[in-house]
């Protein structure tokens, strides 16, 4: 199995940033439907905590990689797994930048119909992250049929959010008269593409895990 390729200390840590992975997609959610209760000091709280939740995700990053580089595994591997740890980054990273975003923009003074195509953007994205997380667990337990399941069903959800995407920026058009002064629509667009970012980010970590368990039959 995998896990008889890296050292234990490594799942276990891969583990930890897999659900902070998802506590961070939680937790930015979570701000959403505050906002949308007009809960709004609350809903800046539980940005700043997704934002921390991302600081916690870094440390343990580092770690990893820290722990990856003494390692004495297959260079080839190692590469792929280097990858795939820095993808999981890229994704909170977005994440982080979409709650910074969402922080300083007048979230209820923007047209309805472009607030439903964000919040469906952030629906496929704590799902891609939901299945990044189980993916990575169901590789490193040797579940390798399970986790390829997943890995395909990320990239199913990647091209929903891609569609998604799409049609939230059509929304920007079509509502442009509606979005003043027009930095606000910037900022929705930065946080749609941000959305977009971390949806592509969870695809990436697919790709990286399948070739993860194609050269751990290769060993």
């Amino acid at each position: 199995m995998l896990r008889d390729i890296l050292p234990e200390q490594i799942i276990i840590l891969l583990n930890e940033l897999v659900d902070k992975l998802s506590d961070l997609t939680s937790s930015f959610l979570d701000a959403i439907k505050l906002l949308n209760e007009m809960r709004i000091g609350e809903a800046r709280k539980k940005l700043r905590d997704t934002m921390k939740i991302e600081s916690e995700a870094d440390i343990v990053r580092k770690k990893i990689i820290d722990l990856l580089e003494e390692s004495r595994i297959d260079p080839g591997f190692k590469e792929d797994f280097f990858h795939l740890i820095k993808r999981i980054d890229s994704v909170a990273d977005w994440i982080k930048e979409a709650a910074r975003e969402l922080i300083i923009i007048p979230y209820l003074e923007i047209p309805q119909p472009i607030r439903e195509g964000i919040e469906k953007l952030i629906d496929k994205v704590v799902k891609l992250a939901e299945k990044v997380n189980k993916a990575i667990k169901s590789a490193m337990s040797g579940e390798y049929e399970e986790a390829v399941r997943l890995i395909n069903d990320i990239e199913r959800l990647e091209e929903e959010a891609d569609q998604v995407n799409l049609e939230n920026r059509g929304k920007l058009l079509e509502y442009s008269e509606q979005l003043k002064p027009f930095t606000l629509a910037l900022l929705i667009h930065d946080l749609n593409q941000d959305l977009e970012e971390a949806a592509d980010s969870c695809e990436d970590v697919g790709d990286y895990l399948r070739a993860l368990i194609a050269s751990w039959k290769k060993i």
